[in-house]
């Protein structure tokens, strides 16, 4: 292992499992409303990033986006683009619905060389 390799390698399911529940926690009695999906978001997002850093992984940056929408039995559709190294970088993706909204949080965790 080179100097600038991680130790631990960012674990995505684990990660996948706990946003999850960072969702399931927040929004299980949560109703669509347009006027609290900016600061709901900002708070989901707050939360995923200190769970990320209770992780312990070292030298990684972490950027989580956080898409909330109402549930309307339509397609959602998101695309992303990076350039990173498959050795070291990951991201994480959880889909959180009830009746009445969706909600997709992504983690990319990318290491600092």
């Amino acid at each position: 292992m080179s100097v600038t390799s991680p130790r631990t390698i960012f674990d995505s399911q684990d990660m996948k499992r706990r946003l999850h529940e960072i969702l399931h926690e927040n929004l299980h009695d949560k109703r669509y409303d347009s006027n609290q999906c900016s600061s709901l978001s900002k708070d989901l997002a707050n939360r995923i990033k200190d769970a990320l850093k209770r992780f312990g992984y070292e030298r990684y940056k972490f950027v989580i986006q956080v898409l909330i929408c109402q549930e309307y039995n339509e397609n959602i559709q998101m695309n992303c683009r990076a350039y990173w190294d498959s050795e070291t970088d990951r991201l994480a993706q959880t889909i959180y619905m009830n009746q009445f909204l969706i909600c997709i949080a992504t983690a990319f965790a990318v290491y600092y060389y």
